[in-house]
């Protein structure tokens, strides 16, 4: 696939006029906020926060057993077990990210997340000189079905088309470790398959699919499986942040935050009325340092007071999961975690828990962001360059932008010229001709006709080109917006790996990182790639 594309070029990470975000200041100036985030972009700072995590205790030896463990299992190639078990290694460092778990893969950021943190452990590796895993952390804790149960594709007439996972019993509030694949989700592979456009890879992608997300499986289990299919010789290490096994290993976190919550949401709080003073909201609420429990339906909750107890903790380890702020404490405590690799909500959210890392006497990691990606074809790229079509003018639901590029008349704006000047000259010849010989005066009005005759042809046939030229330009504009903004969201957050897949192969995921490890690629921009 590298033969075919690459790099393309890199956007600013907002449109001209757009009010940015915390993230997107924090990107441009992250001096301005390093009392909330360390900087990732200053190579000494990096060198720094890397060492000191490296000297950091863990349960790493017992981390890294259960990973080889479970990588071996989901199917993983020899470079996730020997990744896995290297993180047994004093010194060694992960780089970590992580999504919950989709239908199907879920969006493409997923997959362009894992990728982001693989580039990233290998530059941290030349940095430091030491050993650095790229971690993958399957939230399979996450019970928002709704958020996941749901894959798009473009399907054969490049329309964004959507899947929604209804199983035969829908068992609200069940996490994705939890929610086991019926056999309806044969029946809608099958469907997804059929709206895949057909291609050299098609039956590949299906098959690929077919065997992580078998009946039977939990959601997590099955979205693991894929992921590790997809980014085999990546080196990449799956984690499944649900294992019992981790649960158990992780009790001190949750004793630490059973013991201080309050403290905890205190310094939440703090710091969120640092970021709401710069201009900015804070991401999340400070309940969102909370532990939830499994009850005995199986679906996940708020732990109540009376379970948060020392006794009650330790009594039953495998049903207690985190909420989104004590999620990072877990993770980098029970990895030697030196980065971890983010989107903009998960940064901006990172901004807000600094203070909760000496409550639990865990050293911070540096937080990176992922790269932000849109595949394009020569097609689309076509629309940006010849058509003139800026980027973001795609997200909009109109077209606008493309009224407003509509073909050029000039060659109509010509004939009519021509027109005006051959019909005012030949009036003149009319005139003076016939002043000489008043018979000469109709053959001078045929000449006229017949000279006018030719340049209406030529207008009408100018019409059709134009005509012609706007329905070829806008099929290309509504085909670039389907593909860059279905339905109005960027690409990456909609559509899933598959349909990549099916385009360029296999392949894709190893294309994507070296893609990313261009040396033009920009962490604090979108990078635009050419499949």
């Amino acid at each position: 696939m590298s033969a075919r594309g690459g790099f393309l070029r890199t956007l600013p990470l907002l449109p001209p006029g757009t009010p940015a975000g915390f993230f997107g200041a924090w990107a441009r100036r992250p001096a301005d906020f390093g009392d909330l985030l360390l900087d990732p972009f200053d190579e000494e700072a990096v060198r720094r926060a890397a060492n000191a995590v490296a000297a950091s205790e863990g349960p790493r030896g017992e981390t890294a057993r259960v990973l080889a463990e479970t990588n071996r299992r989901l199917g993983g190639d020899r470079e996730a077990v020997a990744g896995a078990r290297r993180l047994a290694e004093p010194g060694a460092l992960a780089v970590v990210t992580g999504q919950q778990p989709g239908l199907f893969g879920g969006p493409l950021y997923s997959l362009a997340k894992a990728m982001s943190a693989v580039a990233a452990a290998r530059a941290l590796e030349r940095i430091t000189g030491r050993v650095v895993v790229p971690v993958f952390w399957v939230e399979a804790d996450d019970h928002d079905f709704e958020e996941i149960r749901t894959a798009w594709l473009l399907d054969r007439s490049g329309e964004p088309k959507s899947f929604r996972y209804a199983p035969e019993r829908e068992e609200p509030g069940l996490s994705a470790a939890r929610r086991r694949l019926d056999r309806t989700v044969t029946a809608l592979l099958e469907d997804f398959a059929a709206e895949l456009p057909p291609t050299e890879y098609h039956d590949e992608v299906i098959g690929i699919l077919a065997a992580a997300y078998e009946p039977g499986r939990s959601l997590g289990e099955a979205f693991g499986r894929y992921v590790l299919a997809l980014t085999r010789g990546t080196g990449l290490v799956l984690m499944d942040g649900a294992s019992p096994e981790f649960r158990q290993l992780a009790l001190p976190v949750y004793r630490a935050a059973a013991a201080n919550l309050e403290e905890g949401r205190g310094r939440i709080a703090a710091a969120t009325a640092r970021i709401e003073a710069a201009g900015f909201a804070g991401q999340a609420s400070p309940d969102g340092y909370s532990i939830f429990t499994t009850g005995a339906s199986g679906a996940r909750r708020r732990a109540r007071e009376e379970e948060l107890s020392p006794a009650a903790l330790d009594a039953a380890p495998e049903r207690l999961s985190a909420a989104v702020l004590l999620r990072p404490l877990v993770q980098d405590f029970l990895l030697p975690t030196a980065g971890y690799v983010g989107g903009p909500a998960e940064i901006a959210y990172h901004a807000q828990i600094g203070g909760l890392y000496p409550l639990h006497g865990i050293t911070r990691p540096l937080v990176l962001p992922r790269h932000l990606i849109a595949v394009l074809n020569r097609s689309q790229v076509r629309v940006l360059d010849r058509d003139g079509i800026a980027f973001d003018e795609l997200s909009a639901g109109d077209e606008a932008a493309l009224n407003r590029r509509a073909a050029d008349p000039a060659t109509r704006d010509a004939i009519a010229r021509a027109r005006r000047a051959v019909g005012s000259s030949l009036d003149e010849v009319r005139t003076a001709i016939s002043a000489l010989d008043q018979s000469l005066g109709g053959a001078a009005r045929r000449a006229r006709g017949r000279m006018m005759k030719v340049l209406g042809d030529l207008d009408r046939l100018a019409v059709r080109a134009v005509k012609r030229q706007d329905a070829e330009r806008r099929m290309r504009f509504l085909r670039a917006r389907n593909a860059l903004f279905p339905g109005g969201v960027p690409q990456e957050r909609r559509l899933g790996p598959a349909v990549f897949l099916n385009r360029y192969g296999s392949g894709f995921a190893q294309w994507l990182l070296a893609s990313l490890e261009d040396p033009r690629a920009d962490r604090r921009a979108r990078n635009l790639l050419l499949g």
